[in-house]
């Protein structure tokens, strides 16, 4: 496979659109979890996205789908060329910092806690989107103050709405 040079803007705009999809979740000490997400990306200009992320969740053995999990954030271009994406969720807020890989037509975009305030069982938390096509793959993984490694939490495939 040969490498493509994607410009970090050009990233951004690759992401820009609603996603939708089915996943799963499941963490130590969690029930698992199907979940339904709605992904919204947005230019602020051109260096920021806005996003927003809206879940429902259905536990193994549940026969109904309940809110879920609902955040807000930016991913913006920092100096050093890196990406930056700043969550908001119902009280917890976080600062990952990314790297951006391509290969062929994927494109990978790695971001790794920086800060992690508001949520004391939270120690660390990283999130890997994969970019191909109209095809969004998503997984976050995370470690608590209960769980000593970085374990997979959720992982959900979705494609943009046209």
């Amino acid at each position: 496979m040969e490498d493509q040079l994607i410009s970090i803007p050009q990233i951004l705009t690759l992401l820009e659109g609603t996603w939708t999809g089915e996943g799963r979740g499941e963490f130590p000490g969690v029930t698992s979890f199907a979940f339904r997400a709605t992904l919204a990306f947005t230019h602020r200009d051109s260096k920021t996205l806005a996003y927003q992320q809206r879940t429902q969740k259905l536990y193994d053995g549940q026969t109904e789908w309940l809110e879920s999990h609902w955040e807000s954030g930016f991913i913006r271009i920092l100096e050093s060329n890196e990406l930056e994406l700043i969550s908001a969720q119902i009280g917890r807020s976080e600062v990952l910092v990314g790297t951006t890989e391509t290969l062929d037509a994927l494109v990978q975009i790695r971001f790794v806690s920086k800060s992690i305030t508001n949520d004391p069982r939270m120690i660390s938390s990283a999130r890997t989107f994969e970019l191909e096509g109209d095809t969004l793959r998503y997984e976050m993984e995370m470690q608590t103050t209960k769980v000593e490694q970085s374990l997979p939490h959720v992982k959900i495939v979705l494609q943009r709405l046209k």
